[in-house]
């Protein structure tokens, strides 16, 4: 005996009519919060991206900035001299 096959009668049918809108309206409202989250992991990753290549750009110019103030020291140290 099947649970579609036992009640047939308008009342049992609109329960379920109503009991299925109510699915489907709660798995839009989830898919709609998975499609938000999946946006932010993405905006996450492209922000991790970013702030690594920011970090290796700096690291070359604080590298630089090493060399550059190295070269004046000796410079100052030879004029000093």
């Amino acid at each position: 005996m099947s649970i579609f096959n036992k009640n047939k009668d308008k009342d049992t049918i609109t329960l379920w009519k109503k009991e299925a809108e109510r699915l489907e309206r709660e798995r839009n409202d989830l898919l709609d919060e998975l499609n938000a989250i999946r946006q932010y992991k993405q905006q996450y990753e492209n922000l991790i991206t970013e702030v690594t290549r920011l970090k290796n750009n700096y690291e070359v110019l604080i590298t630089q900035t090493k060399s550059i103030s190295n070269e004046y020291k000796k410079k100052l140290q030879n004029a000093i001299k």
